[in-house]
């Protein structure tokens, strides 16, 4: 099910995504810094979930995110 709230959180998961794995190859990342975002992530993930109508006390939500962001990701179309 594709709406556009769950695809403006897939892009948010996105970029938070992007951001935490350039703190990741940073040498001097700071630690506090990397885990808020890691934070983030897996919150953006799970809310995803429940935008698609999956619950948190079932345990899906979280799959059901990471699910709807991988098909997010292969419809984005290439940068260049």
């Amino acid at each position: 099910m594709i709406t556009p709230q769950a695809d403006a959180i897939a892009a948010e998961l996105h970029r938070r995504t992007l951001r935490l794995n350039e703190l990741n190859t940073d040498p001097a990342g700071n630690r506090e810094r990397i885990n808020h975002v890691r934070g983030e992530v897996i919150g953006l993930r799970g809310a995803l979930g429940i935008a698609l109508g999956s619950s948190v006390p079932g345990g899906t939500a979280d799959p059901a995110g990471a699910a709807y962001y991988q098909e997010w990701l292969n419809r984005q179309e290439p940068d260049g």
